[in-house]
């Protein structure tokens, strides 16, 4: 797991320019939206079209925006992972577009659609268990209780498939083609080893975000603390929160930067750290393995 982190850590160290250019992509596409957002927010509140079902539509491009911005993010996990696993491509900051990244897609896709049948058929059946326990024993809070198991349960399934497949993503991207079983099979033996990985990058990604969150809405909270108890005065808290959510302010644009500079370590934290794991596991197929960056 040192090993799996040293790469990660070592993609931000070795590759700065790299990053700072992800960083940079992240910055534009978050103040785009911003500005997208604000137009929308006043047409959408406008007194002049209130109750206009037009109105909601303006959010549209806003909903289009933000999936334009999460498809440049798989580009730049892309790029990432493919710092990791082809050092030598390191033009235009290892960014391309082309069919590794559809085949990543792809798989995203993929991968997509099968948790989301596996979630439904889980918890379809927990759901049908839980009714019968509450029917058989007619204690609410024994049901309750396994209720709560059964949802732990299916987290624990849909976290260990998402583990054992992880690698799917770094070596489809090595072999320039779909690889799904040898990921499974690689993966093998090393789950608590990639889980512990990929549970320190997620608490250091989290620590990141509540420190940007923080930063750009603490005067909100305490005013939601010290309005605590007093309707009138919470509804007041969160109009003049809308509100400001709406303006293009200094704080948003810091907001912004903030966000992107925690973008783009995420981005060179995770897809540096599956691409190093990637590359470890299958350490014949390069030429010095020890040195991930050499």
């Amino acid at each position: 797991m040192g090993r799996i982190l040293e790469g990660a850590f070592g993609l931000i160290r070795e590759r700065f320019a790299a990053v700072a250019v992800w960083t940079g992509i992240y910055l534009v596409g978050n103040l785009v939206i911003l500005l997208a957002t604000q137009q929308a927010l006043a047409a959408a509140t406008d007194s002049t079209v209130a109750g206009d079902p037009g109105a909601i539509g303006a959010l549209a491009p806003v909903y289009a925006l933000n999936l334009v911005l999460a498809l440049v993010g798989l580009v730049l996990y892309t790029a990432a992972m493919r710092a990791v696993l082809r050092p030598e491509a390191g033009r235009m900051a290892y960014l391309r577009l082309g069919m590794d990244e559809l085949r990543q897609l792809a798989l995203l896709i993929l991968f997509a659609l099968i948790a989301v049948i596996l979630w439904t058929i889980m918890g379809f059946g927990f759901g049908l268990l839980s009714v019968g326990v509450a029917v058989g024993t007619q204690s609410p809070l024994f049901s309750g209780l396994v209720m709560f198991v059964m949802g732990l349960l299916v987290l624990a399934v849909i976290v260990f498939l998402t583990i054992r497949f992880s690698l799917a993503f770094p070596l489809t991207l090595h072999r320039r083609q779909f690889v799904i079983g040898e990921a499974w099979t690689l993966s093998r033996g090393h789950f608590w080893t990639l889980f512990g990985a990929a549970f320190v990058i997620s608490v250091i990604g989290l620590v990141l975000v509540l420190l940007v969150s923080s930063f750009a809405l603490g005067s909100y909270f305490s005013d939601l603390m010290a309005a605590a108890g007093d309707p009138a005065a919470t509804e007041v808290v969160a109009q003049a929160q809308m509100e400001t959510a709406g303006q293009f302010s200094v704080m948003m644009v810091v907001q912004s930067i903030g966000g992107a500079l925690v973008a783009g370590i995420w981005v060179a934290l995770s897809g540096g750290s599956i691409a190093t794991a990637a590359r470890l596991l299958v350490d014949n197929e390069f030429e010095d393995a020890e040195d991930i960056f050499g």
